[in-house]
């Protein structure tokens, strides 16, 4: 039997397999296999934390990702039962349990907000791993906007829910100190912003896909690199090159987006911009700023070509950033310079303030951590109190939330309190009530 143990895969490559096999069947075309995919995703997250250094934390802390498989199973359900032209109400429900899975996987609601604060259960890969949701989610309402996008009022309630989104994950990953929780915020508002510019129609699809493949691709990989040495941080020409890198990839995201807003809500427009410009800045000025160059490690540099992955990286993020665009201008009314350059404005506006704030590696910042800059002059000190008060702001706004759902989960139990009265609780007892339920479901029609 020691070949056959020697042949099982541990957990990190059988949850792996998982994950791989989840997203193929979330990209593929279908609410079964996108309700299939949710599956084996939450099923990945349990297996790593049943096999986890302490799966009693670990497996309560992920059980909510039952919850979005559960609701494409809803949708699922109700496309099976309801004819092609159902009325609204039967669409409507359709189109909300679709936008529940995808928001929940993106931290949109309330209940799974903080999931990117956490680290994943897999102690090699436990940074990096919470970083699959968001782009689950975006998947999510990617591959299947032709079940949500229909329904006004479903996309409208999802485009300010992705719009305060991408605002509180800008806000917490300018307030975190650590580089790597802050980058997997960002990875969260790439997913917000991406999937609002699905909600606003703003480019086709295969663009809205390429635009977010590259700045979630971006900090996606910077987050690996984190884990193995922080390599992309090491010098000043390589840190600048993906400084440059991400900020041109979520400025490139959010362009069309921005553009978009006016023309889809109207008299409203203007508002939905200006709300949308301050996530856009505020992830522009933390791509810029916080991407501190790490001090060196070795006195003497490797030999080496010099043509490392970390320097070829960046010209795979951005490979189909011009492609993307180029499709969104043949596809869309000619835009004007001055609507493009405003729209522009806030990453630009965002990255040059990050210039202005970025100070490198100063001499005294060997013994600081290498993600937080030196805090010795009075800009320093500014900088902190204003990441302390978007704290503040962040942790009020979703315990805000949690208390209205809270109250909303109580409303939704209370009218079945008098059926949870009717046993104790015992497994047993519940059994027979089901029994007692099922003879009088066949009785009753006798009766008659």
């Amino acid at each position: 039997m020691t070949w056959l143990a020697a042949l099982r895969p541990g957990p990190r490559v059988t949850g792996g397999l998982l994950c791989a096999a989840g997203f193929a069947l979330l990209a593929w075309d279908g609410l079964l296999a996108a309700a299939l995919g949710a599956e084996l995703l939450a099923t990945a997250f349990w297996w790593w934390a049943r096999a986890s250094d302490d799966p009693a934390r670990h497996l309560p802390r992920w059980e909510w990702l039952r919850r979005p498989a559960a609701a494409l199973w809803l949708a699922l359900a109700v496309a099976a039962v309801a004819p092609a032209g159902a009325p609204g109400p039967w669409r409507a429900l359709e189109a909300g349990a679709v936008v529940w899975a995808g928001l929940e996987l993106l931290a949109a609601l309330p209940l799974a907000r903080p999931f990117s604060d956490l680290p994943g259960p897999l102690l090699a890969l436990g940074p990096w791993l919470p970083a699959v949701l968001p782009a689950a989610g975006f998947v999510v309402l990617w591959r299947l906007q032709e079940h949500w996008l229909g329904v006004a009022r479903v996309r409208d309630a999802a485009a300010a829910l992705l719009l305060v989104t991408a605002a509180l994950a800008a806000l917490r990953a300018f307030a975190l100190r650590r580089w790597t929780a802050a980058l997997r915020w960002l990875a969260v508002g790439d997913g917000a912003l991406a999937a609002l510019l699905v909600a606003v129609r703003a480019v086709p699809p295969a663009a809205s896909l390429l635009l977010w493949l590259s700045a979630s691709g971006a900090h996606a990989f910077l987050l690996g690199a984190e884990l193995s040495g922080a390599v992309p941080r090491r010098g000043p020409v390589l840190s600048a090159i993906w400084r440059t890198t991400t900020w041109a990839a979520s400025a490139a995201l959010a362009w069309p987006m921005l553009l978009a807003m006016g023309a889809r809500f109207g008299a409203r427009g203007p508002l939905w911009s200006l709300a949308a410009a301050l996530p856009v800045a505020l992830i522009a000025w933390v791509n810029v700023a916080r991407m501190v160059e790490a001090p060196e490690r070795r006195a003497v540099r490797r030999p080496g070509t010099g043509i490392t992955l970390s320097r070829v990286a960046p010209l795979f993020a951005l490979a189909g950033v011009p492609v993307a665009l180029a499709i969104a201008s043949w596809s869309g009314p000619p835009v004007g310079w001055a609507a493009a350059l405003l729209a522009l404005a806030p990453a630009a506006a965002g990255g040059l303030g990050g210039l202005l704030t970025y100070r490198g590696v100063a001499p005294g910042a060997l013994a600081a951590p290498a993600d937080e800059p030196p805090r010795t002059d009075r800009l320093a000190v500014r900088g902190r109190a204003v990441r302390q008060s978007a704290r503040r702001v962040f942790r009020f706004v979703t315990a805000f939330e949690r208390t209205l759902a809270g109250w909303a989960l109580w409303l939704l139990r209370l009218p079945a309190a008098p059926l949870r009265d009717l046993h104790s609780g015992d497994a047993q007892e519940y059994l027979l009530l089901l029994v007692g339920v099922a003879l009088l479901a066949v009785v009753l029609p006798l009766l008659r």
